[in-house]
């Protein structure tokens, strides 16, 4: 079986090696180099990078539409593949493209649909407080995670995991059971279920409600929140884009474990990520933190350096 792969995650290798070992990888799309750091270093997708080392056929886009849809369209054309599997994609598919595959354009999405449609499901499932999470494999419509669902896999949080973390576990498996789903749809095992559209929920930014894609100023902490909710806040956006505050919110917070007085020559409108919390005895204990401009140090190191005193 002849397959193209759509694709920018990093975390999309397992993925790809599943499919190298089971199918016939003819083409792989995936977006171009992105520029990183203040020096602006052009840095190679880890799925680029792959199939450069596998000596696979890829083709690097901008955007998907245009010059770059053209090219896509043209070499689908040329190696003609059977099916088509997309994961973490980063871009909306066309009907262009999906024209070619008909019903064997196949996305992975993680989470159960029709629940969280959009960017950040994990991320989602960790601010509410799921207790589960899952994945769901589904024909690719015009319409944004919309199409009928060919097979769903369900996975039970332990409650402390990072979106990263969940990410990771999410892809391993998705990539261990990919090629027998692909294989018993082919050979008409699997049929179709059109999805509940009344059941559908959304993964909208808080701050760009028209996208679900996750940005920075969704990463603010309220801290009019509850300890738990902040601490989730903490998991959903590591490791990107980290949970943010500025110093002298951090101050104000009436939910941490240890109340904090700043040194009087510290600049409180320095922003401040959070990177690792827990609940301790009702509160918010503080792991993991950087101060803009600094490096990581742990809250001890932290209350060394920008405290006058604790209580």
């Amino acid at each position: 079986m002849k397959v193209a792969f759509f694709g920018t995650s990093n975390r999309s290798i397992p993925i790809l090696e599943s499919l190298k070992s089971h199918f016939d990888i003819v083409l792989i799309v995936t977006k171009e180099d992105v520029v990183v750091g203040r020096k602006k270093i052009k840095r190679e997708t880890e799925v680029k990078r792959w199939a450069k080392e596998n000596d696979i056929k890829f083709l690097e886009i901008k955007f998907l539409k245009g010059e770059d849809l053209e090219k896509v369209v043209e070499e689908v054309k040329e190696t003609n593949p059977d099916y088509g599997v997309v994961a973490d994609f980063s871009f909306i598919i066309p009907k262009e493209i999906i024209s070619l595959f008909d019903i064997r354009l196949i996305n992975i999405h993680f989470s159960l649909l029709p629940k969280y449609r959009g960017s950040s499901p994990v991320q989602f499932a960790i601010l509410n407080g799921d207790k589960t999470i899952g994945i769901t494999f589904h024909v690719v419509d015009e319409k944004m995670d919309n199409g009928a669902i060919l097979f769903q896999s369900c996975y039970s949080m332990n409650g402390n995991e990072t979106a990263g973390e969940l990410y990771d576990i999410l892809f391993k498996i998705a990539s261990d059971k990919l090629p027998e789903i692909l294989e018993k749809y082919s050979q008409g095992q699997i049929k179709p279920i059109v999805q509940d559209k009344e059941l559908a929920t959304f993964t909208f930014s808080k701050t760009h409600p028209k996208s679900t894609f996750i940005f920075k100023e969704d990463a603010l902490i309220d801290w009019s929140k509850k300890p738990e909710e902040i601490e989730r806040v903490v998991r959903a956006f590591n490791p990107w884009p980290i949970a943010w505050t500025y110093l002298k919110n951090l101050e104000k917070s009436k939910y941490l474990i240890t109340r904090i007085k700043l040194k009087k020559h510290i600049d409180k409108d320095l922003k401040v990520k959070i990177y690792k919390a827990v609940i301790k005895d009702g509160k918010l204990l503080i792991e993991q933190l950087q101060v803009e401009g600094k490096n990581k140090v742990s809250w001890k190191d932290f209350e060394n350096g920008y405290l006058n005193s604790t209580n």
